[in-house]
């Protein structure tokens, strides 16, 4: 990596020497899986909200945390189901618990693969090892893959806290300066 393009995107690294030999290929999808763990961390905790809610705990940390990822919606998936929300409410979770799904197959993936470039196709080639299989997964993934990955996370937290917040939100505190309901954790 040049030093202009870590000047480019306004970044200094902390320990300049881990850069060294960087390029720009090498900088885009370090900071996307950057971004990727960021927003994936954030959906597990809505999700473990929802998950509190609809076994109906006291506080959000009274109930263990019964799983991350893909196991959280599976959970949430359960316990959803023998709710007394209403099947459209239900519906609505069920689609984002499915999205979710999907979203942390790929986020573990991308994020506990190794990453190769390939220079002859320009990709990415990743090597993961895969559950209840002898053979690892391989699978070519360009830069981008992983920014939308990140994008369609965010719009997915942002579908799972209006969900939270409509079903099981708290009125805000006044000091706030909010109206109307919140989502809440209760720690």
């Amino acid at each position: 990596m040049s030093e202009s393009s870590a000047h480019s995107v306004g970044f200094k690294p902390p320990i300049p020497h881990l850069l060294a030999g960087v390029g720009d290929e090498e900088l885009s999808i370090t900071v996307g899986l950057g971004l990727l763990a960021r927003k994936a961390a954030e959906a597990e905790y809505i999700l473990h909200s929802i998950y509190v809610h609809l076994v109906e705990a006291e506080r959000a940390y009274s109930e263990l945390a019964v799983a991350t990822g893909g196991k959280l919606t599976q959970h949430c998936r359960l316990k959803l189901r023998i709710s007394d929300l209403p099947e459209s409410c239900q519906t609505s979770l069920a689609q984002d618990l499915d999205t979710a799904e999907e979203a942390f197959r790929l986020r573990n993936r991308y994020l506990h693969g190794y990453w190769i470039y390939d220079d002859e196709s320009y990709q990415w080639l990743t090597l993961k090892g895969a559950h209840n299989s002898d053979r690892p997964e391989i699978t070519f993934v360009e830069s981008g893959e992983v920014w939308q990955l990140t994008e369609r996370l965010g719009k997915l937290c942002s579908d799972l806290l209006h969900w939270d917040t409509a079903h099981f939100g708290e009125p805000a505190d006044e000091e706030d300066g909010h109206q109307g309901l919140v989502s809440r954790k209760r720690i």
